[in-house]
């Protein structure tokens, strides 16, 4: 997000609100959760593009559970930003 958007969309959600300080404080904490997010989600593609880079090379996979693991973390963070995005669509949406 470009500082521009974000002033926009806080001074928008402050004008809004009857208490302007908590509701910049509630979008600020919402965009830092997408950001860590997205940041988490980075180093997991990360790290499935090098797992991928294993298994293609040496043809070797880790053990089952492993995989199921792996993937159970991926779809949890994946939960995690939709529930992110929710939370700011559905603010924007109320306003």
């Amino acid at each position: 997000m470009q500082i521009g958007g974000y002033v926009a969309e806080a001074s928008l959600a402050a004008a809004r609100a009857e208490d302007p300080t908590a509701a910049i404080a509630d979008y600020r904490a919402m965009v830092k959760a997408l950001m860590a997010a997205n940041r988490q989600l980075g180093v997991i593609g990360n790290n499935l593009n090098q797992l991928t880079w294993h298994l293609h090379k040496d043809g070797a996979w880790p053990e089952p559970d492993v995989v199921h693991r792996l993937l159970a973390r991926i779809e949890a963070s994946i939960s995690d930003v939709d529930t992110a995005i929710a939370q700011v669509t559905e603010g924007r949406q109320g306003q």
